[in-house]
């Protein structure tokens, strides 16, 4: 098992100072420590100058895990030395010339049928193996989070950054060298001025299963990251409609509109009911293209044309109803002529060449400004999930706002603001919870889920999903590999129907396309709510995928959640629609091989079969399915001895 103990002489980061490395001058930085709380432990390093790094190092009960941070501050009066190539992860692990090194990781979201597949690279000598996102979004095509399998156990890292982080990994001769961080700074910083780091969680495992590491990595984050709710439980994603598609059918939508649709959310039993981005601005006013909710993108007023009573009325009637509200905003982007431009050009960071702007949330004025205008929103309208999305990409914005000897600062502050304005919305609306969207699941890191939950974690889903065919479901199926690594997270299904509604279920789901429709299927879709609320306890038990991940229509697909405290758990597979085999061999895993199981079997939401077996057999289950496309829910509860 990897060794992440660190200390004052013995770092877990580096960095220039100067041009020298903070390796070879840390004799002549005055080094102080501290315990400021519970579980955290502080190194200060001042150098002479002013200028502090503070290593903050997190540990937890029952876990071999660490947290890193590093926060840096110029207490001097006058500009600091010039920092630069910070790596809060800096570190050296022993490995034999001849063993092997295998980084398990995963694609991020680009609105592809491959979002969030797992993926699988060998750390060579003289190859170094280099992961970052796409644009300034730390999810753009490259998940942050990530499983180094070594001989004997390995080391999950979890990055908590949503800009433009780095991992890099380097074999030279029996060491490999892991780094991460963001891709680049360079600054020096004025007096009083301070700025953080990435988060770095580090997740030590033993043993040769990556899933142990991952699995400890999720209960982590259940334990000690995700929101809570008022009974202490992790605060889960709701069984919604999005009702964005009565927008896109017509060009536009209203109040009347979308109080019917309220009605039918109440009748099917779903927890949330959920307006997307149909309601501000010009939106929906005629067919022109600058009353799309794109160019609309920074003009956050109610649309008074078609919500008279702005979404009060409608927030209201959500309350009455015992269901909560999802409400879109996009407030990170500010398109050309809109009213935060016209209002507040000085908020707005902008490219020469590109119509759209970026709100500047590192501008301490401009973030007190839509921290005041969004909390308004939400007592107005009686929100309690707020809904941020976010789609462009911010790091050219930030790499032109930065001087040559402030290269990285943009960002950091930038990224800084975004959590204070979650943290502040949440501080001044208790009980508010945050659905972290960017074009789909593009900004998913350990930040954002300590703050939030992915409602729609890919866009592929989004209004062209049934244009996909089958497809869809392959790419739902290959999208909730997601959960290897994000215990609550949630996307769009467009069918009740067994198949494709498992397919896309989560600890959370949202009905898309028209549930008022004549020949939207109401008991259908009770009963696979009923069977998401029966589920969703054991998504958070420990995750394993029993076949490989693909996007191949002949093949199969299989999944099992694990409860190791009370031996219940299930299994989905999934035949898909070309595949020419009727017969799956199982391997399911954590069972206790000498217990007894009940075990019960749905094709469809009713029962197929009950029966006794044990753990063994279980284990080794042929499962058959003859329908193309078809799946099969196995239950398990193992039976005390």
């Amino acid at each position: 098992m990897a060794d992440v103990s660190f200390s004052g002489d013995n770092p877990s980061f580096s960095f220039t100072c100067e041009g020298q490395a903070f390796a070879d001058v840390r004799a002549t930085w005055r080094t102080d420590e501290r315990e400021p709380q519970a579980g955290v432990r502080e190194v200060v390093y001042t150098h002479p100058d002013g200028l502090a790094v503070t290593a903050a190092y997190r540990s937890f009960e029952r876990s071999d895990a660490v947290e890193i941070v590093l926060h840096l501050e110029n207490r001097g009066d006058a500009p600091s030395a010039l920092v630069a190539d910070v790596l809060p992860l800096d570190v050296t692990l022993p490995l034999a010339v001849d063993a092997r090194a295998t980084l398990h990781h995963a694609r991020g979201s680009l609105c592809l049928m491959d979002d969030f597949q797992p993926l699988q690279s060998d750390v060579r000598p003289g190859q170094p193996l280099v992961l970052e996102p796409r644009g300034g979004r730390s999810s753009n095509g490259t998940l942050p989070f990530m499983n180094l399998q070594l001989p004997e156990g390995g080391l999950v890292l979890a990055i908590g950054w949503s800009g433009q982080w780095r991992v890099s990994l380097t074999r030279e001769g029996d060491r490999l060298r892991v780094t991460a961080g963001m891709a680049h700074t360079r600054f020096r910083l004025q007096p009083g001025e301070s700025v953080r780091t990435p988060r770095i969680l580090l997740v030590p495992w033993a043993g040769d299963e990556p899933a142990a590491g991952q699995n400890a990595l999720r209960q982590l984050i259940l334990r000690h990251y995700s929101p809570l709710d008022p009974d202490g439980q992790p605060c889960l994603p709701p069984l919604s409609h999005n009702t964005m598609m009565t927008y896109y059918r017509a060009g536009t939508t209203n109040e009347r509109e979308m109080l019917q649709m309220l009605r039918r959310c109440a009748e099917l039993g779903l927890e949330a009911f959920w307006i997307d981005a149909c309601w501000y601005g010009t939106v929906g006013n005629s067919k022109a293209p600058e009353d799309g909710w794109a160019p609309n993108a920074g003009n956050w007023f109610y649309n008074r044309k078609n919500f008279p009573d702005g979404l009060a009325r409608i927030g209201e009637a959500v309350a009455h109803e015992g269901m909560d509200f999802v409400v879109w905003f996009e407030p990170e982007r500010v398109y050309r002529g809109s009213m935060i431009e016209r209002e507040h050009p000085e908020y707005v960071l902008r490219l020469s060449d590109n119509p759209t702007g970026l709100f500047n949330l590192g501008d301490p004025a401009a973030h007190a400004y839509l921290t005041d205008l969004i909390s308004g929103f939400i007592s107005d309208a009686g929100i309690t999930i707020y809904r941020q999305d976010f789609n462009m990409d911010p790091l050219a914005y930030w790499q032109a706002a930065d001087a040559d000897d402030r290269q990285g600062l943009a960002e950091m502050k930038y990224v800084a603001g975004l959590y204070e304005l979650w943290d502040e919305l949440r501080r001044r609306h208790p009980g508010l919870r945050i659905d972290n969207c960017s074009s789909g699941g593009r900004r998913i890191d350990l930040e954002t889920v300590a703050r939030s939950y992915p409602l729609w974690r890919s866009d592929f889903s989004d209004a062209g999903g049934p244009g996909h065919g089958m497809g869809l479901p392959i790419a739902d199926q290959v999208v909730n590999g997601l959960a290897a690594w994000v215990p609550l997270q949630s996307g769009a299904v467009w069918s009740a129907e067994p198949y494709q509604w498992r397919s896309a279920m989560a600890t959370g789901a949202s009905l898309y396309g028209d549930i008022q429709g004549e020949g939207w299927p109401i008991p259908e879709t009770k009963a696979a709510l009923a069977e998401a609320r029966r589920l969703r306890p054991l998504m958070l038990a420990d995750y394993y995928r029993l076949s490989a991940v693909t996007t191949g229509a002949h093949d199969w697909s299989a999944h099992q959640f694990n409860d190791p405290h009370s031996g219940a758990g299930y299994a989905l597979f999934f035949r898909r629609h070309e595949s020419p085999f009727p017969t799956f061999e199982a391997q399911l895993r954590g069972l206790d091989a000498a217990a007894t199981y009940e075990v019960i079997t749905r094709e469809s939401y009713a029962e197929r079969s009950r029966e006794t077996m044990s753990g063994a057999e279980l284990a080794g289950l042929v499962v058959t399915i003859t329908a193309r496309p078809g799946s099969l829910l196995v239950e398990y509860r193992k039976y005390p001895r």
